[in-house]
Order: C-alpha cells, then structure tokens, then sequence
C-alpha cells in the first residue's frame, strides 16, 4: 500500500483493501486502522504507509465482534458426527436464557438461526460462535485463481453466477478445515456463497455415514487386501473425502499406502 494526501483518501484505500482480502469493511475500526497502519508525513506531505506488518496487526486489533445479522459458525453433534454449520446471528442471551435490552459488551451466549439444522436455532455459548471470515481463505492472485484451467480461453468462471453466462473468477475461496475450493467472481464473493462451500462437509458427511462410521467401529479395515470389495470401497470413499475419514482410519491408511509405495519394485 502507498501514502495518500488525505485522510478521506486512506480511509478509502483501507477499505479497498479489506474488501480485496474478503473482509467485510463494516466488522473493523476504519479509524483504528488509520492511526496503527499510517503515519502523518507533516503539513502538506499527508499520509504514509507503514508495514504490512503493522497492517496485519492493526486489521486483527480493530476487527469487531459479531453482531445481529451476521453470519457464524457453530459446531454441532448430529447423530453422532460432528457438523459445521453457519447461521446468522439471532439474539445474545443473559446466563438465564433471557435476551439483552440492546447490544451487550460481554454477552453469555448467542442464539444462532440454523437453515439445516432439524431445530432451525440453537443458543451457543459466546465462545464457540466463529466469525464466518474465520473459516475461509481468499486468493486474488490471477493467475492461481485461474490455475488448471481448459479451453481456450484459459480461465474459471464464478461459481456463484446464474447460468449460462457466468463472468470470470476473481478470487479463489479455501474453506480451511477441508481444503475446499471454490472460485467467484467480486459480485458473489459473498457470505453466501461462502456458506454455501462451508456446508459442503456437512452434505458429504450426511452422504456417507455409512462408511464413515464402519470406519469408526474398525479403522483397520480400510488397510484390507486388494481382493477385499469392502475395502477397496473404503479406500475409494478416502481419496474422494479425505477430509471425511476418522482420525485412526486416516493414520492407518497413510501407513498402508506408504507400504505399498515401498513394495513397488524401482
């Protein structure tokens, strides 16, 4: 980032930067940003730039809580298995379930409204709400964005765009927890489509139970003989969702696949 003449002029360039890094400009401290990441050159000279260290240590320091209307993650149990699921904030309730009388500074917990969640709400303690940017990555390098692209003309298009006239991808989204992609375009870098990757797990997961719990009760079983349907079965179902198999299960075959890499004659 450069020094700008004015303060409305790097008030501006910080927000710029947050929406190109995926923030929502309204969760931070625009002013606070201004006073840690610039500095006054002195009368006539305005503003300049300081580090991209103290940029990253200011956006950390001025990012605000979440509020009403935002969109969380929270961390459920369903019929045994663990489920991601993002919501928007509905209310912040007192240790008694009571709701507060406007914004509180320290809340007890978070009523949080779920669109696949068989309650459609729950009230998490404060401390397992996760801000939605939280859980994602983005990527605005053109040319990783369009990387492994066909055709000839060399690029992805928005995941997020109505069909059939889709506009190229400008940013690639990660969902962290599970290596997840997708790709958007600026219009639909949004919270959700964002959500809408972060489900993906729990869609999966809700697909395979069966596998994923006959690996529960016996992760050795994905380490079978070659003529063993089942687990074959296993082992296709980990290279399709890696992210899906159970810890044990996953240990047990990065051993197995490693053996069989070294019984490979050179």
């Amino acid at each position: 980032m450069s020094g700008h003449g004015s303060k409305r002029a790097v008030r501006e360039l910080i927000i710029e930067t947050l929406e190109k890094e995926g923030r929502n400009p309204h969760a931070y401290n625009i002013a606070g940003i201004m006073r840690d990441a610039f500095y006054d050159r002195g009368p006539g000279y305005g503003y300049g730039a300081e580090s991209e260290e103290h940029w990253h240590a200011a956006v950390k320091k001025y990012r605000r809580a979440f509020g009403v209307g935002d969109l969380v993650r929270v961390v459920l149990e369903v019929d045994g298995q663990t489920e991601f699921h993002y919501g928007t904030v509905a209310q912040f309730r007192k240790a008694n379930g009571g709701s507060y009388r406007g914004t509180p500074v320290k809340p007890h917990s978070v009523y949080v409204e779920l669109e696949h969640h068989a309650s459609y709400g729950r009230t998490v303690p404060l401390d397992e709400v996760t801000p939605i940017l939280d859980d994602f990555e983005f990527i605005w390098d053109a040319i990783e964005v369009h990387r492994g692209a066909f055709g000839p003309a060399g690029m992805l298009w928005c995941m997020g765009c109505p069909r059939p006239y889709p506009k190229p991808a400008d940013v690639k989204v990660i969902h962290k927890a599970t290596g997840l992609k997708t790709q958007l375009c600026k219009e639909h870098n949004n919270e959700e489509q964002w959500a809408r990757l972060g489900h993906r797990p729990m869609w999966d997961a809700r697909g395979c139970r069966e596998e994923i719990q006959a690996l529960v009760r016996n992760p050795g079983e994905i380490t079978g003989p070659a003529d063993d349907a089942d687990a074959c079965a296993l082992r296709q179902f980990a290279d399709a969702f890696p992210y899906l198999v159970p810890e044990k299960a996953a240990e047990l075959y990065a051993q197995w696949k490693e053996a069989q890499g070294a019984s490979v004659p050179a």
